[in-house]
């Protein structure tokens, strides 16, 4: 009953101050993200077993906030030669070491974390790419509030569906609370979370690519929630970190969001604003 207490008070401070920095958009946008980005970049390097000096950590931090504001600045592009220089130094770092196989490992985790956490810089990207069709900026957050939505409605369907109906497990090594029942839940109403956005009419999206935009969503959001159980499952911990009350870690929050933020970014691009 304290854990649920402590989970709703956290709620209710931080989903009005989170809304406030989407809506504004900008810098303080931006300032979240480098927030996501150190706390995750943190918990996912204390998971992983690597030891990594204390010199280094700061370094990929580094890179990290930088990443987020050269996103800001000059778009995708520099998200990519972001991530391709972090290959490199990585590489470099690594290449000296007098034990190959296990340099190799050690290279290959560092990187798949840095490259895994800066997907949260495609939460700015969002924001920030309505300006090309709309000239109303609010566009941007209209969408970043569309994704968190169909992933709640998803997840909370996927829960209160799964626990009392569920019989057949989705996947029993990765994560045996979760169901089949459970999943195709998910992806129902987080479709309908979609058409609800869609009946706002604040916008010209046909109703039926909203509902697939939910769909597609509420799938890879349920895909990358199992993803962060598999890790966390190898590590054999229950949560990222405990640095957010009754809520876990940066990553435990986030698990559905992270892989989903990409995905919503190029169905937006390539797929919605294509005309």
């Amino acid at each position: 009953m304290k854990e649920l207490f402590t989970r709703v008070i956290v709620a209710i401070i931080a989903i009005p101050l989170i809304a406030a920095v989407i809506l504004y958009g900008k810098a303080p946008t931006v300032i979240f993200v480098n927030i996501l980005v150190c706390v995750a970049l943190w918990e996912y390097y204390k998971l992983s077993g690597i030891r990594i000096k204390f010199f280094s950590q700061i370094l990929i931090i580094l890179q990290g906030i930088v990443t987020s504001w050269l996103v800001f600045y000059y778009g995708e592009t520099a998200l990519f030669y972001s991530i391709l220089a972090a290959f490199f130094i990585l590489g470099l770092s690594n290449i000296f070491r007098r034990d190959f196989a296990l340099a190799t490992t050690r290279m290959v985790n560092m990187f798949y974390g840095f490259f895994y956490i800066m997907l949260f810089n495609f939460l700015i990207l969002i924001r920030e790419m309505d300006i090309i069709r709309y000239d109303d900026y609010r566009w941007g957050a209209f969408w970043i509030w569309f994704l968190f939505a169909v992933i709640f409605v998803c997840d909370t369907a996927a829960y209160f569906v799964g626990k009392p109906l569920g019989r057949i497990k989705f996947s029993p090594t990765v994560s045996p609370n979760k169901t089949v029942e459970g999943f195709i839940a998910g992806l129902v109403f987080g479709s309908l979370a979609a058409y609800g956005f869609s009946l706002l009419a604040l916008h010209d999206v046909a109703k039926w690519k909203m509902v697939l935009l939910g769909f597609t969503i509420a799938l890879i959001g349920q895909l990358g929630d199992l993803m962060e159980s598999l890790f966390k499952r190898r590590m054999g911990v229950k949560d990222s970190s405990n640095i957010i009350p009754g809520h876990g870690g940066v990553l435990d929050r986030f698990d559905s969001t992270l892989l989903a933020l990409p995905t919503l970014y190029f169905l937006l691009k390539y797929f919605i604003y294509i005309d």
